[in-house]
């Protein structure tokens, strides 16, 4: 073992692996209607330009009207295993990767609606709250998958 992570010859880490799967299996869902986006237009992997002229791939695209767009991120981060200023330094990259983005709709006269997919809530709920807290900041909502409605709204 190096660090935490497993290496093992000619295959991935268990945790590559169900990371992986997660975001196959929600983006065939998005696109499956299974997450509120029937008749919207969806698709993953949509491939756009960032402002920098750099190329970029959203997770999930739902082109809602002719103006509104959603953007879905999707990532697996363990937030359990990291520093504070580990957490502090992963929310500022994966805000800054949305709001590039974003901007790229922007900048062709669309209204954009961001949002952001983990798999699971970090298990100390002042680290959850830190999390969604610093999303918060940069305008982009956090969706935990393993929560449910009430719960969400309980913890409101």
């Amino acid at each position: 073992m190096v660090g935490a992570k497993k290496i093992m010859k000619g295959r991935e880490p268990e945790r590559f692996v169900r990371g992986k799967q997660f975001h196959k299996n929600l983006q065939r869902d998005w696109k499956n209607g299974v997450n509120r986006a029937q008749g919207k237009k969806v698709t993953h992997e949509e491939e756009i330009t960032k402002p920098s002229g750099r190329k970029g791939r959203i997770d999930i695209f739902v082109n809602a009207d002719d103006n509104l767009m959603a953007i879905v991120e999707i990532k697996s981060t363990d937030w359990d295993k990291m520093t504070l200023e580990a957490v502090r330094r992963n929310v500022r990259r994966q805000a800054n990767q949305i709001w590039d983005y974003i901007e790229s709709q922007l900048e062709q006269g669309k209204d954009v609606s961001p949002g952001i997919i983990f798999p699971e809530r970090p298990k100390n709920p002042e680290r959850l709250r830190l999390i969604e807290a610093l999303f918060d900041e940069r305008g982009i909502p956090v969706v935990w998958q393993d929560e449910s409605k009430e719960e969400r709204k309980a913890r409101s």
